[in-house]
């Protein structure tokens, strides 16, 4: 485990060692990764943030507010839906066009997504919406953004469920006939991890993370239900758990460190809320039998198929 104390005495420490890094924000706009974006803002000297959301808007008050924590802060925001692959393509492509040809990514931090209770919502893809964001997208971030991220010290997070994978329909990878939210929780935590597996092998200088938060106070449920139950989420039961839950400022802190950490430098890495590295017996047989091959050509499958649409 790591302590919330460690965690903050190496987060000031970086002042010290990076006046300057560079990172790609893909869903903070709230909750676990705008913590993450403002601490970023607060502890590196001269940051350069580009961050991805669906409503520039929306952000703008939040955009003035990074720039207000550090003045020497360079944030931009790139709007774009993407929970479709062609749009991430696409910003991906602005981005190394912002970074310039000399630039390197430093940090790429993915937390976009929601839970779908409506059952499964197909978009322009052919891809299940929720899934989409929380993991296909995810891992189309890092393949594309894989060539631009500094070969000393780059990291991909993606905050979801490192250490909650589960046993995996083999013959439904992307759950087409057999969706359920407690399946789609197990499935993706675990593709997501061995996604990350192949990703590692292929680039081993770069460090590949996957982390549960926790219970953290961010207001998911109530945003992703409608009707009675969004009701009962946001005035009964998540007040209720916000007696017990983490807030996003100290996991923020915590997403940070596991983002700059030597500790995590290289390698795939699923990780609880603690820091603590987590391989229970059914993620290692998947590893054991070569899954994350398998998982790699069905991401590619689903992408052209996404694409082609």
């Amino acid at each position: 485990m790591v302590a919330i104390s460690e965690v903050r005495a190496a987060n000031a420490a970086l002042k010290n060692t990076h006046e300057t890094l560079t990172a790609v924000f893909v869903g903070a706009t709230s909750g676990i990764g705008l913590a993450t974006l403002q601490a970023f803002a607060k502890q590196i000297p001269k940051p350069r943030a580009i961050i991805v959301g669906r409503k520039q808007a929306r952000f703008a008050s939040e955009l003035e507010h990074l720039k207000q924590l550090n003045p020497d802060g360079n944030f931009t925001f790139l709007e774009s839906d993407i929970a479709l692959i062609k749009n991430i393509d696409a910003v991906c492509q602005t981005i190394v066009a912002r970074l310039g040809d000399d630039a390197k990514i430093d940090l790429l931090f993915a937390s976009q997504g929601y839970i779908s209770f409506a059952g499964r919502e197909t978009n322009a893809d052919g891809l299940d919406n929720s899934i989409s964001l929380r993991y296909y997208g995810r891992v189309r971030f890092a393949q594309n953004l894989l060539p631009h991220l500094s070969p000393d010290g780059g990291r991909v997070v993606s905050v979801l469920a490192g250490g909650q994978e589960g046993k995996i329909l083999e013959d439904d990878l992307d759950l087409e006939r057999n969706y359920s939210i407690m399946q789609s929780a197990s499935q993706f935590a675990t593709m997501m991890t061995l996604s990350f597996d192949h990703l590692a092998v292929q680039s081993p200088q770069l460090g590949f993370i996957h982390v549960y938060p926790g219970l953290v106070s961010t207001g998911l449920l109530g945003r992703s239900a409608t009707g009675i139950l969004g009701y009962l989420f946001r005035y009964v039961l998540e007040p209720v758990l916000g007696l017990f839950a983490s807030k996003p400022g100290e996991v923020g802190e915590r997403m940070l460190y596991y983002g700059t950490s030597g500790q995590y430098a290289t390698g795939s890495w699923s990780l609880d809320w603690d820091g603590k590295a987590k391989e229970g017996e059914v993620l290692r047989e998947y590893r054991e039998k070569g899954w994350a091959e398998k998982v790699w050509e069905h991401d590619q499958r689903m992408f052209e198929r996404a694409v082609a649409k």
